[in-house]
């Protein structure tokens, strides 16, 4: 079995493990043919005569498919590669290496109890969705198939970055034709699970992804009729709300026809209802500052009590005592 302080093909040493799947398996790992020994991040599967073959098909296309992508929010390919382990196992191990992005994923913030409030995940769409208008125009176009918050990642420069391409299709010129069903339950639409993904399937995911953000609750926990119930757990005007329902319409049609185009809608001036006591609105097209924010939320609660006080104040003195009434009637 693989283990730290392992070096595969003289090049990758093996730092930690990130996972626990032991047969496909995620490493950081050094790269030791740099001189400054840079991080990077080895994705490992093992293969055998009992391997589902679909797993190796899926894990060459991701290979192949980053090889030829170049954005500043996908973690550059950097190498792929054969191992063969002890001869006593049967194994061989494919790997491929990208650019390590440090931090951390959304899913392993929310996990921490952290929330995200309407503008951050308005920043974070608009990222987003300039990846998948730079994949989706390729020739031909490129699906990830699989967003949701374990697969992106808030770097320390608090950016995006869009990460495991796993489930990721070169999308065929014909129509008609089928593919693998992948995807994860609560963010995967109707045409995906039925074995055809489009573009706009995508934007499903980022939609689904994005509620998730906004309620701390995964879609796959959220009432699912007909679409995603989410609008009684969060608190927005329509024009955002609406925005989100079209991103996840479950007929594809419905949906905006592109990411350019959702990311058009979303940059329309729009207003959204925020969750700190004390405020009413937020413009989403400008930053917010969060400690004013903050400071006007307590000066307002510490406003309502001294009106309070006062009027109780007030009530109390306008009451007339036993010995008042008494002077009164003398």
């Amino acid at each position: 079995m693989l283990a730290t302080q392992q070096i595969l093909c003289d090049r990758y040493k093996l730092k930690k493990q990130l996972g626990k799947n032991p047969g496909r398996q995620t490493w950081l790992a050094e790269d030791i043919s740099t001189e400054s020994k840079k991080l990077v991040i080895v994705k490992l599967l093992a293969v055998s005569p009992l391997t589902d073959w679909q797993e190796l098909k899926l894990f060459e296309r991701e290979a192949k498919v980053l090889a030829n992508l170049n954005h500043p929010k996908i973690p550059q390919y950097l190498d792929y590669f054969s191992i063969d382990e002890q001869a006593s196992t049967g194994l061989i191990w494919f790997g491929l290496a990208q650019k390590y992005i440090p931090g951390n994923s959304l899913q392993e913030i929310l996990n921490q109890g952290r929330k995200f409030y309407p503008p951050e995940v308005r920043s974070f769409a608009i990222q987003i969705l300039e990846i998948l208008i730079y994949l989706h125009e390729l020739s031909p176009p490129v699906l990830h198939r699989d967003i949701k918050p374990s697969n992106l990642v808030l770097g320390k420069d608090r950016k995006i970055y869009l990460v495991d391409f796993g489930a990721v299709q070169d999308k065929a010129k014909a129509e008609g034709v089928t593919f693998t069903v992948v995807g994860t339950n609560g963010y995967v639409p109707p045409e995906q699970l039925w074995g055809k993904a489009v573009p706009a399937s995508d934007l499903y995911a980022l939609g689904a992804t994005l509620i998730h953000l906004l309620t701390g609750i995964s879609p796959a926990d959220l009432t699912q009729q007909t679409k995603i119930k989410f609008t009684d757990r969060i608190l927005f005007i329509p024009s955002f709300t609406g925005w989100l329902e079209k991103l996840t319409e479950p007929a594809a049609e419905k949906r905006f026809n592109s990411a350019r185009e959702a990311l058009k809608a979303l940059k329309e001036p729009a207003i959204v209802r925020t969750n700190f006591p004390g405020s009413s609105y937020i413009n989403l097209n400008k930053p917010v500052n969060y400690g004013r924010l903050l400071f006007l939320s307590f000066s307002g609660i510490v406003l309502s009590c001294f009106i309070v006080f006062g009027i109780v104040y007030t009530f109390v003195n306008s009451i007339d005592t036993p010995e008042h009434l008494q002077d009164k009637i003398d």
